[in-house]
């Protein structure tokens, strides 16, 4: 069997072991974070990474958000790309998008 500490940090597994089913809201994350990789491949040039690196972190009303750490954060903020993730599981399948989008150039002054 995989570790799980491969695949998810710490928040990642006591948020999903909070839920009425575990397996399934893992599966979405991991499903996220796939969607990530993909996404990011169309693009080239990013650094290594780990799924670890590539978090799924919820906000006050449980929407789904990617938390990223390591080179691989340092390199999407230079990049200044946004980012915006769905997930739906129903049954045991789950599934995930995520869309990278280019932060249009500020103008009048160096980036902050």
């Amino acid at each position: 069997m995989l570790d799980s500490g491969v695949l998810f940090t710490d928040g990642e597994r006591a948020h999903c072991h909070s839920r009425p089913d575990p397996y399934t809201s893992l599966a979405g994350l991991f499903s996220a974070k796939e969607a990530f990789v993909k996404a990011l491949s169309s693009l080239g040039g990013a650094p290594a990474h780990t799924f670890p690196e590539v978090e799924v972190v919820h906000g006050p009303a449980g929407q789904p958000r990617i938390q990223l750490h390591g080179q691989i954060a340092q390199w999407h903020r230079q990049q200044r790309l946004a980012m915006e993730v769905s997930i739906s599981h129903t049954g045991d399948l789950a599934g995930a998008v995520v869309v990278l989008l280019a932060e249009p150039a500020r103008s009048g002054g160096p980036a902050s």
